[in-house]
């Protein structure tokens, strides 16, 4: 099973590979998850449950965490807000993931019309290890730069190949707190300053 990227409560992508390696989980930038993600939410973990799988297998089964939806960042807030769990494999190496009590940053997708899925390859985060900027652009950022491409390169001086596109260096951990928006011209760049100091660049 190969997906995207999970995001560490410090906001590094990185690959992640369970013990069997059979989930692998490539690098990702976070506007590329929030905009590949059909839910994207602030939500608190209250309790888990774990399910039994069809096997009845220990270990084979799925954790299914009961959350309280706070804040929607994409998706039907109407659907979203009966949301009353979240699902998970119980295996790592089905790319199943562990939450603690408390409040997440959230993405997946729907289930039926109580529940949502959740893997060790979504963007899932602790909302207190979310920095300020992060926050903003999940709030008003990411959503506006989707139809934006994101490629990656080794080299300081790469530039994009087109103007709907945005270039980050593999090593330079600071792009993953950026945003790639679209311009009023029809271009695409790295969203870098803040609610009040609107700077462009190529990271």
């Amino acid at each position: 099973m190969t997906m995207s990227v999970s995001l560490s409560a410090a906001l590094l992508v990185c690959a992640c590979v369970c013990v069997s390696e059979s989930c692998t989980c490539f690098p990702a930038h976070p506007q590329e998850l929030f905009c590949s993600s059909s839910i994207v939410m602030r939500a608190e973990v209250t309790g888990e449950k774990i399910l039994p799988g069809e096997i009845n297998i220990d270990g084979m089964g799925e954790v299914q965490y009961d959350i309280k939806v706070l804040k929607v960042f994409k998706g039907s807030s109407e659907r979203i807000k009966k949301i009353k769990y979240a699902s998970t494999s119980e295996m790592c190496s089905m790319c199943g993931i562990r939450l603690n009590h408390g409040q997440y940053l959230l993405s997946g997708e729907f289930m039926n019309d109580e529940g949502m899925s959740i893997t060790l390859c979504d963007l899932i985060m602790r909302w207190d290890s979310i920095s300020l900027m992060q926050k903003n652009n999940f709030k008003y950022r990411y959503q506006k730069g989707c139809e934006c491409k994101i490629s990656s390169c080794t080299d300081q001086a790469c530039q994009p190949s087109s103007e709907n596109e945005c270039v980050f260096v593999e090593w330079s951990s600071s792009w993953s707190k950026f945003a790639c928006i679209r311009n009023s011209n029809g271009s695409c760049s790295w969203y870098t300053g803040t609610a009040k100091n609107h700077t462009h660049t190529h990271v």
